[in-house]
């Protein structure tokens, strides 16, 4: 009976078993289409970071009827410009040959935008082939390498070949509102019919559950990738007397801020998606940021497992950026630094948090968006 249902081909780098946000919202994606179509997955190795070990008490599976074709992977410092600029390269175009052997003209493909380059070889394949193309936008390239601070050469042109290869494709699927207008504004001025959804990350309601606040000081928390588009420097710097800054996680940047020693802060190194509840739950409060010229660039995943677990969050970044705009609109938390720090008043935003979270962000009602539009 399987054999009626059409192709869906899903193309990322990032996959199951591997950890990282990006191969696991692809594997439940990829999950919820296993009764709509013959879902196949073209996609990077197991591991993205060798040197991170797997999470042994890490249950998440793959439906066993869904194919997976996996190209080798790229060894390098991806820490470095260099470095991933050539990963990114080498991946793109080792998923790209897969995907000419197999991507037929009646498929739908489903790919993200992580490697970039594979934006600019599947628009063109699709150009070839005529399959449908849906491209879930999760970076904006080339606009996200300024925040970077990443100098990239011909910036004009890389921008003109990506606005261009954004506008070939059938449907184009975005975290937030900003991002939208972002998206519309680079394919204006091109000929292509794509359109733009706005599908939100989820929140884990099942697995995250609310736990009580910790005593004590105020308790500041960053989990998650320590890169150089965060901002956390300017956090340190700004950290109040009496306020604890807790970050768990690692990346580029996390060396520089130990260096900046400051004593009311503490690292605590990676952690497995298994510990989330335990980890978002030692804080008062969660920070959430993002450099100022990341406006439509990025929507940060974490903040939706930060709502489950019933904690607020301080947003430091763009206004009107889609985090912005959901902290205000929703009292969840803070926009900037507070005047005062108050723990009743943090646990009640904390409520109203997890009542959103179970009532707009979770798993179920994002992935019935996605089923409902591809």
């Amino acid at each position: 009976m399987r054999r009626n249902l059409k192709n869906l081909w899903i193309v990322t780098e990032l996959f199951p078993p591997d950890e990282t946000s990006t191969a696991y919202i692809l594997g439940e994606i990829a999950n919820a289409f296993v009764n709509k179509y013959q879902v196949k997955v073209i996609c990077g190795p197991e591991i993205y970071d060798k040197r991170k070990p797997l999470d042994k008490d890490n249950k998440f599976r793959i439906d066993p009827n869904i194919e997976v074709l996996r190209v080798s992977g790229v060894d390098g410092d991806k820490n470095t410009t260099k470095g991933k600029s050539l990963s990114f390269l080498m991946m793109s175009y080792r998923l790209l040959k897969q995907a000419k052997e197999r991507i037929r003209k009646d498929d739908k493909v489903l790919m993200v935008t992580n490697p970039a380059p594979l934006v600019l070889l599947m628009s063109r394949l699709k150009r070839k082939v005529g399959f449908e193309l849906n491209i879930l936008v999760h970076d904006v390239f080339p606009e996200n390498t300024i925040p970077a601070g990443i100098k990239l050469p011909a910036y004009g042109c890389f921008k003109w070949l990506f606005d261009k290869a954004y506008s070939q494709a059938d449907r184009l699927i975005v975290l937030g509102r900003d991002m939208k207008a972002v998206m519309q504004d680079k394919i204006s001025s091109f000929s292509g019919n794509s359109e733009i959804a706005i599908i939100e990350n989820w929140a884990d309601i099942d697995g995250i559950q609310p736990r009580p606040f910790p005593g004590g000081k105020i308790v500041l928390e960053y989990a998650g990738n320590i890169g150089r588009v965060q901002g956390l420097n300017r956090v340190i710097e700004q950290l109040p007397d009496g306020v604890e800054f807790h970050l768990y996680g690692t990346g580029a940047m996390e060396q520089k801020l130990r260096e900046m020693k400051q004593p009311n802060v503490f690292f605590h190194g990676p952690y497995f998606r298994s510990q989330q509840n335990e980890v978002l739950a030692a804080c008062d409060i969660a920070v959430v940021t993002l450099q100022e010229g990341m406006y439509g660039l990025g929507v940060p995943s974490k903040t939706y497992n930060i709502l489950a677990s019933g904690r607020p969050v301080m947003f430091l970044g763009p206004k009107e950026s889609e985090i912005d705009l959901l902290v205000r609109e929703k009292g969840i938390g803070y926009c900037g630094w507070p005047e005062t720090w108050n723990k009743e008043e943090l646990a009640q935003m904390g409520k109203r948090a997890r009542e959103l979270a179970v009532r707009d962000y979770s798993k179920e009602i994002i992935l019935n968006k996605f089923l409902n539009l591809i």
